[in-house]
Order: C-alpha cells, then sequence, then structure tokens
C-alpha cells in the first residue's frame, strides 16, 4: 500500500523551531494532513522522544524514533531507530559529543522539554545546533549495535551536505528538499540511491502535504514494514 511520510520535522527542543512546534501541535497537523508515517528529529538529542512516543499512540500513524545529527565534520544525517528503548540508549551516548557551551534562551530560542500536555518542564542547556566532537567514521561505528537507518540529509543545500562524502560511504537513503533543481540527481549520480523527500519542518505549517513525492510503497504500517522497505532499497 502506498503511505505517506514526514521523516524530518523539528519540535521546540530544537533551538530554531517556532514555539508552535509542540508534540501535540505536530501530531495534530501531520494528522490533519493525513500523514501516515511520521519522526521528529531534533538536533543532536532525543530528550522529547518519550513523550512523543506516547503520544503516538493516539494515532492512527506510524511513529519512527528519530533525530538529526551534525557530525564533527559539520554536515548533517537523519538516524531512525527500530526500538524507542535503542534510541534513548543512544541519545545517553551522544550527550558526551555535545559541546558544553552555554545556551542563551533568549537569543537563540528555548530548547524547551515538554510533557503530555505540552506544558513546558525543562529547557535544554548547551547549544544543540552546533556540530558534535562525534567524526563520522565514530558514529558508523557507534551505530552498529542499534537496529537503525542512516540517510544523509538534505543533499542539494549547499550548508551542511554530506555530498562530498556519499561515493565512499554510501547510506540507507538521501534526502533532498522538495525544491531541489531538476538536473541535481543525474549530475551528481543518485539515481541508484532511495531518495526521501522531506519538509525539515521548523515551523507547523511547513509540515509536508501529502503527494507523490512523500510517498512510500510499504507491506502494512509497521516499523518492520519501514524497516524492510530500506532494506530492499
Amino acid at each position: 500500500m502506498k503511505y505517506y511520510y514526514d521523516l524530518h520535522i523539528h519540535s521546540v527542543l530544537s533551538p530554531c523551531a517556532d514555539d508552535l512546534m509542540t508534540p501535540n501541535n505536530i501530531f495534530n497537523m501531520a494528522n490533519l494532513k493525513k500523514l501516515n508515517i511520521i519522526s521528529i528529529t531534533d538536533h543532536n538529542s532525543l530528550k522529547q522522544l518519550s513523550v512523543c512516543y506516547e503520544l503516538s499512540k493516539s494515532y492512527d500513524m506510524l511513529f519512527i524514533p528519530g533525530v538529526e545529527i551534525e557530525v564533527q565534520e559539520g554536515f548533517h544525517v537523519l538516524c531512525y531507530f527500530k526500538h524507542v528503548e535503542q534510541a534513548l540508549a543512544f541519545d545517553t551516548f551522544l550527550e558526551s559529543y555535545i559541546h558544553r557551551q552555554r545556551y542563551d534562551h533568549d537569543l537563540y530560542g528555548k530548547q524547551a522539554i515538554t510533557n503530555l500536555d505540552d506544558e513546558i518542564i525543562d529547557y535544554y542547556p548547551y547549544h544543540l545546533a552546533n556540530s558534535l566532537t562525534l567524526s563520522f567514521n565514530d558514529l558508523l561505528f557507534s551505530l552498529k549495535p542499534y537496529d537503525h537507518i542512516l540517510v544523509y540529509a538534505h543533499l542539494n543545500r549547499e550548508k551542511n551536505s554530506g555530498i562530498s562524502y556519499i561515493k565512499e560511504y554510501p547510506l540507507n537513503a538521501i534526502e533532498l528538499t522538495h525544491h531541489v533543481q531538476a538536473d541535481f540527481i543525474n549530475k551528481h549520480q543518485l539515481e541508484n540511491h532511495k531518495i526521501l523527500y522531506n519538509s525539515d519542518a521548523h515551523q507547523i505549517i511547513d509540515i509536508s502535504e501529502i503527494n507523490n513525492k512523500n510517498e512510500m510503497e510499504l507491506e502494512s504500517l509497521t516499523i518492520e514494514a519501514f524497516f524492510e522497505y530500506f532494506k530492499n532499497g
């Protein structure tokens, strides 16, 4: 069956996200837009995952535990996990690679952690939009014990793109923005890669509408079928 996805959405935990990007608002908007599969991928942290996972049980959609990681080399990858418990364990691992740079919430945004009612219960103290001290090679090695999918994020952007790494280090998929130039795939010989088109939403209205780009064919709306889709890609 065909299912529609948005696998790159930022919550209020991400410093660049709008204050309306609370977990409930995200799920409600995704539901209104008739999406079947979503992932909330905050910068370098899964501190909002437990709440999002609990909320997902109230919706008829598949929720994928995920995170957007900026490696030491300065480019972004999206990582999706098969099991919530593994994702939370990996968050503990990531914590040791975050720069302990004090964060000015008034200047950059709140980096808020909410409860199930979207009430702010804490603020993350260090700047999550900085690159980690974790190298790409070390990230690949560290992920081996986890059931995961790794994707190059927004490859067609000039900033934070891992396009120069893709030939030596092919991942499970690549992500392109909806506004990618028509010749980009041919120019960079990306025809044989599985391609995702996500919103990278930082505002609630930017969450993807359903269209022929953000659809995938799965045997069922399950995490097992989702992972099988990338395995066979």
